[in-house]
C-alpha cells in the first residue's frame, strides 16, 4: 500500500531502481532479523552458563563457609573431583 502523498516517477528506469532499492532493503531487514535470532540464542546460552557457574560458586561458598566447612579441606577430599566441576 502506498501513502497518498507518494509521487512515483513516470520513468521506467527510475521505477526499476526504486524496486531494486526496496528489495535490497527487504534483504537487509531479513539479514538483521537472522542476526537478532542468532544473538538471542547466544544470549540464552550465556545466561544458562552464568546460572550454572553461579550455582557452582554457591556450592563452593557453602562448602567453604558452611557449618561443616572443615570437610572441604580434609585429606579425603580429592582435588580432581573439585576440578571436574570446572571442566566443560
Amino acid at each position: 500500500m502506498t501513502p497518498p502523498d507518494l509521487k512515483l516517477p513516470d520513468d521506467v528506469e527510475a521505477l526499476k531502481a526504486m524496486v531494486l532499492a526496496m528489495a535490497e532493503k527487504a534483504a537487509r531487514a531479513d539479514a538483521l532479523e537472522s542476526e537478532v535470532a542468532d544473538l538471542k540464542a547466544r544470549n540464552a546460552d550465556a545466561d544458562e552458563r552464568i546460572e550454572r557457574l553461579t550455582q557452582i560458586l554457591k556450592a563452593f561458598d557453602r562448602a567453604r563457609f558452611g557449618r561443616r566447612s572443615e570437610k572441604l579441606g580434609s585429606p579425603t577430599t580429592d582435588d580432581e573431583q573439585q576440578a571436574f566441576v570446572f571442566e566443560e
